[in-house]
């Protein structure tokens, strides 16, 4: 089964797990910046019973960018010398004949009040993604993005912009032949809104420090981190921190297995 093809109910989780281990969609998300971690589907009191119950899709603890290399995409770091970055992550269907399934086109002001939450828990940089999950057949007969999917995504950039919230697009192609997962196919945004066709980004977010709960959480998210990233063997590639709904618990996990517990091993994806 595709990702396209995937229960609503599971689809967006299935999509950040895949996001995560595919290195050509996680890399725009780092603008540049090397990471040291991802961490994915977080709670944001990781069942300490506060106020603030709901998820952060993506969290990215990111190095800064040498002097010599500083541009529009270089932040300020946390007293702890490191960048966070946070995603809410939508996800939309694009049909192989450039129709569109769930665009969430009348859904913005509910997108701006989850993102506004992050930014109330202490997030230092927040920013919407907003993942395509093309059909088979997609990419080989439209180009990006369909009429459709172009008027949903203008009409969200004033609300975005007014709010100092960043804006970046994921389109990709999910392929499979039989059970043999084929991968996934990806193109460029194109400069129809001025983004350089190797950039996903189409609004920065504005930065300020991490405060209360967040600041707690990446302390945590961090502790995991240099806790376990001695088990996780040189050659791994990169690495994320993912949270287990059936056990509880924080694991380390090659980005390349994103999608399972490193404690029991559950299915992170039907949680």
């Amino acid at each position: 089964m595709t990702l396209f093809e995937s229960p609503s109910q599971f689809r967006e989780k299935a999509a950040i797990c895949r996001i995560f281990e595919t290195l050509p969609l996680q890399a725009p998300l780092a603008e540049g910046h090397i990471f040291r971690w991802f961490a994915l589907n977080t709670p944001m009191d990781l069942g300490t019973g506060g106020s603030f119950t709901s998820d952060m899709d993506v969290i990215a603890c990111l190095l800064p960018l040498p002097k010599s290399v500083r541009g529009r995409s270089s932040y300020p770091p946390h007293s702890d010398g490191y960048i966070y970055k946070t995603w809410e992550v939508k996800v939309s269907l694009l049909c192989r004949d450039g129709t569109a399934r769930s665009l969430k086109s009348g859904k913005t002001a509910n997108t701006i009040k989850q993102l506004r939450a992050y930014r109330r828990f202490g997030s230092s940089n927040v920013s919407l993604l907003d993942v395509y999950i093309c059909e088979t057949g997609f990419m080989d007969r439209n180009s990006f993005p369909p009429y459709p999917a172009q008027q949903a995504i203008l009409a969200k950039i004033p609300d975005l912009k007014s709010d100092g919230f960043g804006y970046q697009i994921l389109p990709f192609e999910h392929d499979k032949d039989g059970d043999v997962d084929i991968g996934l196919k990806t193109f460029h945004v194109p400069t129809w809104y001025g983004s350089p066709s190797t950039n996903f980004m189409l609004l920065p977010a504005i930065q300020t420090a991490p405060v209360d709960g967040f600041a707690s959480l990446i302390k945590r998210l961090n502790s995991c981190y240099e806790r376990e990233e001695k088990r996780i063997t040189t050659g791994k590639g990169f690495v994320c921190v993912v949270f287990c709904r059936s056990c509880r618990q924080l694991s380390l996990k090659p980005m390349k297995d994103a999608s399972s517990c490193g404690h029991c091993g559950k299915d992170l994806r039907l949680q």
